[in-house]
């Protein structure tokens, strides 16, 4: 991955956080890896443990980024989350799956449009 894509998605991640904690969620974790994948932001709120994949495109890019996010990418991400729960035994709130799109401008503001309850 170039640079430059390695920054806009940190941007992105960052700017998906301080949504998240905008709305009311408190961020457990970002980057949360092991050597099967990485989920890029653990969230919650009093109900839901909130496992978000988080793409970011710039503006001019032709495809929505949720598009980019597979049946397969679905499937790794749970797989990880249980593997998180292993670890944190005493979590006790229901897990949910969501991605969060960060369309990006020049500015390096983004437009954020979140989905919950994703795959």
């Amino acid at each position: 991955m170039s640079d430059e894509r390695k920054k806009i998605g940190s941007i992105g991640e960052k700017l998906a956080a301080d949504y998240l904690e905008r709305i009311g969620y408190s961020i457990l974790q970002r980057n949360f890896r092991c050597r099967y994948g990485e989920i890029d932001i653990i969230a919650c709120n009093s109900e839901y443990l909130v496992f978000c994949e988080v793409k970011t495109r710039k503006g001019s890019a032709p495809l929505h980024p949720s598009l980019s996010v597979t049946k397969a990418k679905g499937k790794r991400i749970r797989e990880l989350a249980g593997l998180y729960l292993m670890e944190h035994e005493d979590e006790t709130r229901q897990p949910r799956f969501d991605v969060i799109s960060v369309i990006m401008n020049q500015n390096h503001e983004g437009t954020i449009e979140h989905l919950e309850n994703a795959f």
